[in-house]
C-alpha cells in the first residue's frame, strides 16, 4: 500500500517530467487539507492555475486539478474516471442523443482537422462539428478532454440518469 509520501513523490516526478525546469526542493502544502479516502488522497499543492492534485493509492497515478471547478466537482469527476487528461468517455447506449450533443460541446478532442494533422493539444468542438461527431462516434468517444464539462455530466447524471464510463486514454 502507498503511504503520502509516495504520494508527495509521485507529484515532484509529474511535476519534473512536464517542466523542463524540473522540480526542486519539497513539496509545500497544508496538512490539514488533505482530504483521504479508500481510493485516493487529494493533497492542497497548490499554485496559479492549480488547486492541488489527487494521487490513487493503487497506481499513484497523479490528477492535476486546475482551478476552473469546484472541490466537490474534482472529486466527483476522479471517482467517476474523468481526469484532467485523456479518457476514452462512453455514453450508455440509449442515451438521449441532444443530451450527448449538448455535453460533448464541452469536450475537447484529438481528431485531424480537414488537413489530416493531428492537434498537439486538444481543440475544442465547433456547434458545426457535434452531428458528425455524433453520427461518427456515438456512444464512444476515444482520447477526448472531458474535464470541463464535469459540472455539466454530474448535473445530468443527478438529473437526467445519465450513464457513462470513462477511463484514463492510452498514451498512443
Amino acid at each position: 500500500m502507498s503511504t503520502i509520501r509516495d504520494a508527495e513523490e509521485a507529484i515532484k516526478h509529474k511535476f519534473a517530467e512536464e517542466n523542463p525546469t524540473g522540480f526542486d526542493g519539497p513539496l509545500r502544502y497544508e496538512a490539514s487539507g488533505v482530504v483521504e479516502n479508500e481510493r485516493w488522497w487529494y493533497i492542497p499543492c497548490g499554485w496559479i492555475g492549480c488547486s492541488g492534485c489527487i494521487v490513487n493509492k493503487h497506481d499513484l497515478y497523479v490528477n492535476w486539478l486546475g482551478s476552473a471547478l469546484s472541490q466537490p466537482d474534482y472529486f466527483w469527476g476522479h471517482d467517476h474516471g474523468i481526469f484532467h487528461d485523456l479518457v476514452d468517455f462512453a455514453f450508455a447506449s440509449d442515451t438521449d442523443r441532444e443530451l450527448a450533443a449538448k455535453l460533448i460541446l464541452r469536450f475537447q478532442h484529438m481528431h485531424p482537422n480537414a488537413r489530416g494533422v493531428y492537434p498537439k493539444q486538444p481543440v475544442w468542438y465547433l456547434d458545426r462539428d457535434i452531428p458528425s461527431a455524433l453520427a461518427a462516434q456515438f456512444p464512444n468517444f476515444r482520447r477526448h478532454f472531458v474535464w470541463f464539462a464535469i459540472p455539466e455530466i454530474r448535473q445530468a447524471t443527478e438529473t437526467n440518469g445519465l450513464r457513462f464510463t470513462s477511463i484514463l486514454s492510452n498514451r498512443a
